[in-house]
């Protein structure tokens, strides 16, 4: 279609077409509706640019939502509900709009629903009163039951990954463990490894393996070769001295490398290079060691894709978990936690508010006080935390301590209301720090209150909800340590 004409049939909708590029810029791709020029004034003609999120505002928690549903490489299209504007003249507006997710475009249609609604059908729509904040006020449940579809079904991806990451990660530390322990054979490391072998693979149930150096063998007891085989050459000195052998006894989904993920494919190969070493007693420690690094490197990094998921759904608190992890760290060093303890703290501190992805955004962004409706959902977030991130085997407690963060010393505390002894260490290190970091950052419903409030609050309740220790570490690490959140 003609060009000019196209424009001008879009006007005549009363249609804007914006396409969304790097960060918050868009560029129009339509013409210049008569109505836009109250909302976008700085948009002219076609390719005309916004380079300010600002200027979008009043699209509120849809624009916040398009972002999110860009970001996570679906297809498709999401609809806003309708929301309402005041424009120049005094007039009641009432918008909708649609993202859209192409194969190489990121479209934004924003159309014109009429003006002049009666006051009478506002309250019939449970418009709020003040018609000029900005945020969509009637998102339909059908909107908020995709978008959490896209949420739930990415947690759920990284929740299997991280999974098999901890597995392998255990793989090598067992490993590890049977190698460093004194008096042990060369016989009984073999017959260890190939034992723990499977429950380091994504089916443990039909793994099985065999290992084979120089004429000695050594199987698991369910050890039969299959056609869904893996194998990783024993080296020494440049000489292959042996084969370690890994089938699943039943066929299974394809995966990066037949039914094997290139995880996988990398872990044979270390355990391999490990039991070279260990045969030839020469660098058998700094091999695993750096194996574990990088398998530990992995873990972190799908801990930070979990924790940027919550941040997705919840921007207004982004960074959030990122800055009561690097508070509760500190002060478990101050308490002399062990290295792996204070990484256990951090680990939990990252992700203890991934059960906000079941919050509805609506709640988790609201400008004004909650009403109880809502409070119970943002409170069950400990809950939805715990049982997402307890079928995961991590070497620590990480599910229970999400589940304590909110539980307080005089048993006030949710979802349990357990009581002194009864809360975990290292819920009661991430309780602080998540009170000081709330106060003293911006939330929807209130400016930031500033770390001297919030080292207030905690001082005040100094042994009644919060651990008196804890809290003392944690006003010591700010006024005379220079602790700061951000660098």
């Amino acid at each position: 279609m003609n060009d000019s004409i196209s424009l001008k049939l879009l006007d005549a909708l009363d249609i804007v077409v914006l396409e969304h590029g790097e960060g918050h810029a868009f560029t129009l791709l339509s013409g210049r509706p008569r109505w836009i020029s109250d909302l976008l004034p700085d948009l002219s003609t076609a390719t005309d640019s916004i380079t300010l999120s600002d200027e979008l505002s009043y699209l509120g928690n849809f624009i916040v939502d398009a972002y999110a549903f860009w970001q996570s490489g679906s297809t498709g299209k999401l609809d806003s509900g309708i929301w309402c504007e005041v424009n120049r003249s005094g007039d009641n507006c009432f918008f909708e709009a649609s993202a859209f997710n192409l194969e190489n475009k990121r479209i934004l249609i924003i159309r014109l629903g009429g003006y002049g609604m009666a006051e009478n059908q506002l309250i019939l729509q449970k418009a709020r009163d003040n018609l000029l904040v900005y945020e969509d006020l009637f998102r339909t449940e059908k909107d908020l039951e995709k978008y959490s579809i896209i949420l739930e079904t990415e947690v759920q991806k990284r929740t299997h990954d991280l999974r098999e990451r901890i597995k392998e990660l255990n793989c090598l530390y067992n490993m590890s463990k049977l190698i460093e322990e004194k008096g042990n054979s060369l016989e009984n490391i073999f017959n260890g490894t190939v034992n723990l072998i499977p429950d380091g693979w994504r089916f443990p149930e039909i793994t099985c393996a065999r290992l084979t150096v120089d004429s000695k063998v050594f199987t698991t007891q369910n050890w039969k070769e299959t056609v869904w085989k893996q194998t990783g050459a024993i080296v020494l000195h440049g000489r292959k001295i042996g084969t370690l052998e890994i089938c699943y006894l039943e066929e299974r989904p394809v995966g990066d490398e037949g039914p094997f993920l290139k995880e996988e494919q990398g872990l044979i190969i270390s355990i391999c290079e490990h039991l070279g070493h260990v045969i030839g007693r020469n660098e058998a420690e700094q091999g695993l060691i750096k194996s574990y690094q990088i398998l530990r490197k992995t873990f972190e990094d799908t801990i930070s894709a979990i924790a940027t998921i919550v941040e997705i759904k919840d921007p207004y608190t982004a960074g959030h978990q990122t800055r009561v992890a690097k508070l509760s760290k500190a002060i478990a060093l101050e308490i002399h936690f062990s290295d792996e303890q204070a990484h256990a703290v951090h680990t939990a501190a990252t992700i203890h508010d991934v059960g906000k992805i079941y919050v509805p955004p609506d709640i988790l962004s609201k400008p004004s006080k909650l009403n109880d409706l809502e409070l119970k959902f943002i409170k069950r977030h400990v809950q939805s935390s715990y049982d997402i991130l307890k079928s995961i085997e991590f070497p620590w407690p990480i599910a229970k301590i999400a589940l304590q963060h909110h539980e307080r010393l005089d048993g006030s505390g949710y979802p349990n209301g357990l009581k002194s002894e009864e809360i975990l260490l290292e819920a009661k290190i991430i309780a602080v720090a998540d009170v000081v970091e709330a106060m003293a950052s911006h939330r929807p419903y209130r400016p930031a209150l500033g770390i001297d409030k919030a080292l207030e609050e905690i001082s005040k309740n100094r042994g009644i909800l919060y651990d008196s220790d804890i809290v003392d570490i944690c006003v010591k690490l700010f006024n005379e340590k220079g602790f700061k959140f951000e660098e």
